[in-house]
């Protein structure tokens, strides 16, 4: 069964960046991703783009190709290159983003799958007597 077609990268990025700072998941070993070599062996790189950054991008660009930019790497400017073909999930750090299941990779799949499920959480520190309790943070729902 297929669900509905899932929207296009790059309008997903453009609308993040009107609110937020986006963390891009991608795949650097993929074919056409521009970056320092010592990034491209990993199954995974989080790069982070935005507008009015600590370090400015001035030529972030983004259309059909993909995301190109000048980033820093160890303090050293790169020119880069993402094509869509690498991404395969985006975030703005907070609660809204996308994943691309289809485009995750496949060892990735794999870690996830064989890693053991996390130990639930410590119980909660006991209030003081008379005191009540902080209110839990009420996660949001869009």
């Amino acid at each position: 069964m297929t669900g509905d077609p899932l929207p296009e990268k790059r309008l997903v990025l453009l609308e993040l960046l009107k609110v937020a700072w986006v963390y891009v998941h991608l795949d650097p070993r993929r074919e056409g991703v521009v970056l320092p070599e010592f990034l491209r062996e990993q199954p995974r790189l989080v790069l982070q783009y935005g507008y009015n950054m600590p370090v400015p991008m001035h030529d972030l660009t983004i259309d059909e190709k993909g995301i190109s930019a000048t980033l820093s790497f160890r303090r050293s400017p790169h020119a880069t290159f993402i094509p869509w073909s690498a991404v395969f999930a985006m975030t703005d750090g907070e609660k809204h983003g996308m994943v691309w299941p289809s485009d995750v990779p496949a060892d990735l799949e794999l870690e996830a799958q064989s890693k053991p499920e996390a130990p639930p959480p410590a119980p909660a520190p006991a209030t003081k007597p008379g005191k009540k309790p902080r209110p839990s943070h009420l996660k949001l729902v869009d």
